[in-house]
């Protein structure tokens, strides 16, 4: 990754550590979040069965009861018919229709998924900005203690007449901008902790974060779940195409009905009972909108190939851009972690010239201030970098 070892401070946030994979299932989102993703996934799978077996068609059975007085005489009539007419062959389109309920189920899953991993990414950046928000606060007050400890040296030179009063005046501006920044601060952290309680029932410090190693490129396009969907979109048009077309071939049908009727009235009483079966062969000869109908559903498929291969390069360049933004926060990582080591050597000699009673108590103070500011400022940028990879492995199939 190109960073010097961190400190054991840390560690925690450190880029490079073995990789954890989280199942969503374990993630803690709220009881009602979760019970809304479950019925989503039940729904899927009801709606891809009914996709599955939507070629079958009803057993159809009726039942009549009627009673009549048309010859002056009341007369009783009881009908029941049962029928059925199902195509067992439609030039392939049986075939195609099954697979396009399997294209259909898995667009479904990969949206549930994509909803899913959402959730789960809201949640864990929350926690993630939580942290880094806490990070700043603690920072801030740092800065501030730093502002207090200047001005009062500036006050001092000052009322000696060595500094103008510009100087303190600018010192004071800037404890005053630090203040109102850490009121700000505080404002996000409790907005964030509103958020947070929107999607988990727990407190977001015993949330276990995931952390990730650096994935390849070609790792990423093939779990990418956004291009996972422009597939199955693609499958889904391919065999809606050759559905529309099956429906202008031959189709062989089954069918077969059974009545009985019962009649009360003396002149016609009788039990008719009847059965009627066999193939019927079918094809339309005449459609006038056939040749549109089939141009459009070609046309959607040439265009589902197109939206694949330009979402496929839209998520190559995706990935180029993540990696760039890494780069520059490792560095800035690697820029606070040299401050903060610089500053621990400045510590050590104003330490030594404390003792020698060059530097005073207010300068080692200072500059430890800013030593811990410095390495604050790099778990700040290494929290950064997780919410980077967490965006990135919230677009990968079963990586959150």
């Amino acid at each position: 990754m190109g960073l010097k070892n961190l400190t054991a401070s840390l560690l925690l946030c450190s880029l490079v550590v073995e990789a954890l994979v989280v199942e969503a299932s374990d993630a803690p989102l709220s009881a009602l979040k979760q019970e809304q993703i479950d019925i989503d996934k039940s729904i899927d799978a009801k709606k891809a069965s009914n996709l599955k077996y939507d070629w079958i068609n009803p057993i159809v059975a009726s039942y009549s009861y009627a009673v009549s007085d048309q010859y002056a005489q009341e007369n009783k009539s009881r009908y029941f018919r049962i029928s059925l007419d199902q195509p067992i062959f439609k030039s392939g389109g049986i075939y195609f229709a099954i697979k396009y309920s399997h294209a259909s189920k898995t667009f479904a899953q990969i949206a549930t998924s994509l909803k899913e991993h959402n959730l789960i990414k809201s949640l864990y950046d929350t926690v993630l900005s939580l942290q880094r928000i806490d990070l700043q606060i603690e920072k801030l007050r740092l800065q501030i203690a730093n502002s207090l400890m200047d001005i009062a040296r500036k006050r001092e030179q000052f009322e000696s007449g060595v500094l103008d009063s510009s100087f303190l005046d600018a010192a004071i501006l800037s404890k005053s901008a630090q203040e109102q920044l850490l009121l700000d601060n505080k404002q996000k952290r409790f907005a964030l902790l509103q958020t947070f309680k929107n999607l988990s029932d727990i407190d977001y410090k015993e949330v276990r974060l995931p952390h990730f190693e650096m994935v390849d490129k070609e790792e990423f396009i093939a779990k990418n779940l956004e291009l996972q969907s422009a597939q199955a979109q693609k499958a889904q048009a391919r065999y809606l195409k050759n559905m529309t077309i099956s429906n202008y071939l031959p189709t062989l049908s089954l069918f077969g009905d059974y009545s009985n009727r019962k009649d009360s009235f003396r002149l016609f009483k009788q039990n008719n009972e009847s059965k009627n079966y066999g193939l019927r062969l079918s094809m339309p000869l005449l459609d006038v909108n056939r040749g549109r109908n089939i141009e459009i559903k070609k046309l959607e498929y040439l265009k589902s190939q197109i939206m694949l291969k330009d979402r496929k390069k839209e998520i190559e360049n995706s990935f180029k851009t993540f990696k760039n933004s890494i780069s520059i926060l490792e560095k800035r990582q690697t820029l606070a972690q040299n401050d903060a080591t610089l500053y621990g050597a400045l510590v050590r000699v104003a330490r030594d010239g404390l003792k020698a009673g060059e530097k005073t108590k207010m300068d080692v103070d200072t500059l430890v201030n800013s030593q811990s500011i410095a390495s604050l400022d790099a778990k700040i940028y290494a929290l950064e970098i997780q919410s980077k990879f967490l965006e990135l492995y919230a677009k990968m199939r079963d990586e959150i």
